[in-house]
């Protein structure tokens, strides 16, 4: 019987640690200093940033004054919505990531894109695979120190949640 405990528990362990390590995470773009504004320097926000599939990026701004909208690289590059992928309007966008590969967004509302300005409002999003390294993602342990992302709020890990409940929930049900 104690043998059949320390089999589940250590089954557990390694759920809660497998969870863990295939977490997604969710960054506010902008965060934490700024938002989707035109106040805000997205191309050195995305800088320390790793985006894997499975991750989710959410823009906060004011309505009516911003929008969001998905592009191609040549949209992107023109700051032109004519061929737009997606446009989103709510102020509080959730855009789940997939898949790898690049992912081009712009404020589609006239000015606030520019394509030849250094304060605008697009941002690349890079895509890559995902890591099964334990220690990714894990946050930096300062600013500018990796490319992982950085301590916040809206950098969560739903699976390791999750793992810990499925630890306890079975060390519970053993001790019963």
């Amino acid at each position: 019987m104690a043998a059949m405990k320390i089999t589940l528990l250590a089954v557990a362990a390694i759920s809660a640690v497998l969870l863990g390590t295939a977490s997604a995470a969710t960054y506010g773009v902008g965060e934490p200093g700024g938002s989707w504004t035109l106040n805000t320097d997205y191309s050195n926000w995305v800088s320390n940033k790793k985006f894997h599939p499975g991750d989710e990026i959410v823009f906060k701004y004011s309505t009516p004054a911003h929008n969001v909208v998905e592009v191609s690289k040549a949209g992107y590059d023109s700051c032109s919505t004519d061929s737009a992928i997606n446009t989103l309007t709510s102020g509080n966008d959730v855009v789940a990531i997939n898949a790898t590969g690049t992912r081009y967004f712009i404020c589609g509302i006239p000015g606030h894109c520019s394509p030849t300005a250094a304060a605008s409002m697009k941002v690349v999003i890079d895509v890559v695979p995902s890591s099964s390294s334990p220690s990714s993602p894990m946050p930096a342990a300062g600013p500018g120190a990796s490319n992982l992302p950085p301590p916040s709020s809206t950098a969560t890990s739903a699976g390791a949640t999750a793992g810990f409940g499925l630890v306890v929930l079975l060390a519970a049900s053993l001790m019963a």
